[in-house]
């Protein structure tokens, strides 16, 4: 399902982004790795054996330039069939001590970038009537730690946006899924390398991106499978009384 399909993957550079890439190109998709960095754009490209990924430096906070890169891609590949939204940062500050200028930085990537990024691929999946989209997101919302304030708030406002991007196209009534990713905490440089193998969750995309289509065209998926909301208890009697799964 998705070998040669064209897949485009934000913060490339690094960490999940580039295990991403690896992943990717390796089941024979052509992938275009983004991230404000060509000089690691280009170091994820000498990890990959493959010839088929490329690269383009740009700032996902940046709409004029989100714009033209993608036209480049589109003009150069004739599509995007996938795009993973995976740039983020993660500030690590105290609220209080956070200036104005690096909160609304950290809103402008995190949740910005996501919509600036969704916003210039969308007319073309909707011309070519195909699209997968994966936002990554988190749980931090539901938790805030210490020093997490902006990340947390995008994660949390990520959860509103991916909806309702998805009720803004349903009634194209076309063959485009708009999702959430929560693959989990994982073993990056934005984790302070403690967590999981980001090569495993780029395994976990690679299950996912495969599949034809998800139950409804806007889910959340946690690590490799659909996220289901926990039942109530009224719920739960309810579907044992009628023999519900």
């Amino acid at each position: 399902m998705i070998k040669d399909k064209v897949i485009v993957i934000t913060g490339a550079g690094s960490g999940l982004g580039r295990e991403l890439a690896k992943a990717f190109c390796q089941q024979g998709s052509q992938v275009i790795g983004l991230g404000r960095s060509l000089e690691k754009l280009e170091e994820t490209k000498r990890n990959i054996e493959q010839e088929n990924y490329a690269c383009y430096a740009m700032d996902v906070a940046d709409y004029a330039q989100v714009s033209d890169v993608f036209e480049q891609i589109i003009s150069a590949y004739g599509r995007i069939d996938i795009l993973f939204n995976n740039a983020a940062v993660y500030p690590k500050i105290n609220f209080l001590e956070e200036s104005a200028e690096q909160w609304a930085a950290a809103i402008a990537i995190n949740l910005g970038g996501v919509a600036n990024c969704v916003k210039a691929v969308l007319p073309s999946m909707i011309d070519k009537k195909y699209g997968r989209i994966f936002n990554l997101g988190s749980w931090a919302d539901l938790g805030p730690i210490e020093k997490s304030a902006a990340y947390s708030c995008t994660k949390g406002g990520l959860h509103a946006l991916t909806k309702a991007i998805a009720v803004d196209i349903a009634h194209y009534n076309l063959d485009i899924e708009v999702h959430e990713w929560i693959p989990g905490h994982l073993n990056t440089q934005m984790s302070e390398y403690t967590g999981m193998d980001p090569a495993v969750a780029a395994s976990w995309a690679v299950d996912i991106a495969s599949q034809p289509h998800a139950s409804k065209k806007n889910c959340i998926y946690e690590q490799n499978h659909e996220w289901q909301p926990p039942k109530s208890l009224k719920q739960k009697i309810k579907a044992k009384l009628m023999f519900w799964k």
